[in-house]
């Protein structure tokens, strides 16, 4: 069963600010995701960052409850948050196995990525110390160019990871670097024929191995092997983009950022506004102040640009983003008046602001949106 918290105003926190977080849109994005790979292979959402900002508690356990096969996170804080949180499942770490954070990997019983192998050595002797053994994923370079063992150094390496008895290897892992661009589609298939070389020599040892990412996971059936890592898709937008949208990809949305009105102001024609006055009125202007700004990942790169929703219709942003204010001109919207709900992201009316349009403004990409989402807004999930 999903955790439900009531959207009501009387279980908020007192900050008209907020993010209404669709748990059942992420398990819709994550059985898609299932459907995509089929019985033959496991599905391990991608939780690091917080779950990408929206939470790695409640999206972890929604996600768990309706037949996730494990969990993958970045950091070992994060999969003691986990662990702490009552989460007894595998968690996967990425590139956490860093110079003195063995004992807390045995601890929390991660299962890290391997791509050094002095690490690797430490590793295992800290586990054959506390008289275990720790299961673990050698990382390959294929083509990303990042972390990893390069396919050249893997067959020499190779053959001392298996010998180190304090870990257990898994399996092989390694990731897309183009699999969202359809135009370097040769790249993919050349990390997808690698990875392949590398299962064959190293088959009888491994058999639990890992190249897909959301991309892979949506676009590569080959690189589904026996289990996957989406991240991106879970949370409602394209890994593609801006080539290709959540509805192309038939994700669900699942952010909704919402705001009220603090203050309304009336301004005649030719009234500077704002922070170095960046913004003069064309008119008599009528303006709201939107209790939302950078130090809640509302960027400052929004002066002047984009838009907000009220009743429907569209508020353009004027002057700079402040730290803990916004402003925008609602001159042209009848009616309007303090307390009236803003939305920055998500439906109102016939109209919306998705994660990508938000994107779209900032010149960025949809990770760095839902990742940005400031820690001091308000979470609620339904």
């Amino acid at each position: 069963m999903l955790t439900t918290i009531m959207a009501d105003s009387q279980l908020r926190s007192n900050r008209p600010t907020w993010l209404e977080i669709d748990l059942q849109g992420v398990v819709d994005n994550f059985l898609l995701a299932k459907k995509k790979v089929g019985d033959g292979a496991g599905v391990f959402p991608v939780v690091k960052a917080d779950s990408y900002g929206l939470g790695a508690l409640p999206v972890s356990k929604a996600l768990l409850s309706n037949g996730a096969a494990g969990l993958c996170v970045g950091l070992v804080e994060e999969g003691a948050e986990l662990r702490q949180g009552g989460i007894a499942a595998p968690i996967v770490l990425f590139a956490g196995l860093t110079p003195g954070s063995e004992e807390k990997i045995i601890d929390l019983n991660l299962q890290p990525f391997l791509y050094d192998l002095e690490r690797a050595k430490e590793l295992s002797r800290v586990a054959l110390a506390a008289n275990k053994r720790i299961t673990c994923y050698i990382k390959v370079d294929t083509g990303m160019g990042r972390i990893g063992f390069s396919t050249e150094g893997f067959y020499g390496a190779v053959k001392e990871l298996y010998g180190l008895s304090g870990l257990h290897i898994a399996g092989i892992v390694s990731h897309l670097a183009c699999g969202d661009e359809d135009e370097k589609g040769e790249v993919t298939s050349s990390q997808i024929g690698k990875m392949q070389s590398l299962l064959n020599f190293a088959e009888t040892k491994s058999s639990f191995n890992s190249l897909a990412n959301s991309a892979g996971t949506l676009y590569h059936p080959a690189s589904h092997l026996q289990w996957v890592r989406p991240g991106i898709m879970l949370y409602g937008a394209s890994p593609a983009y801006p080539r290709r949208s959540f509805l192309q990809d038939g994700l669900t949305p699942v952010v909704r950022w919402l705001s009220r009105i603090i203050q309304l102001n009336e301004f005649d024609k030719g009234r500077p506004l704002g922070y170095g006055h960046s913004f003069i009125t064309k008119k008599p202007s009528k303006i709201a102040q939107i209790p939302v700004g950078y130090g809640d990942g509302y960027c400052r790169r929004l002066s002047n640009k984009g838009y907000v929703l009220i009743a429907g219709k569209k508020a353009p942003i004027i002057g700079r983003v402040c730290m803990d204010l916004t402003a925008v001109d609602v001159t042209d919207i009848p009616d309007v008046k303090a307390g009236d709900l803003v939305t920055l992201i998500g439906q109102d009316g016939g109209d919306s602001i998705t994660v990508e349009t938000m994107a779209d403004w900032l010149e960025t990409i949809p990770y760095e949106v839902i990742c940005g989402l400031g820690k001091r807004l308000p979470r609620y999930y339904k």
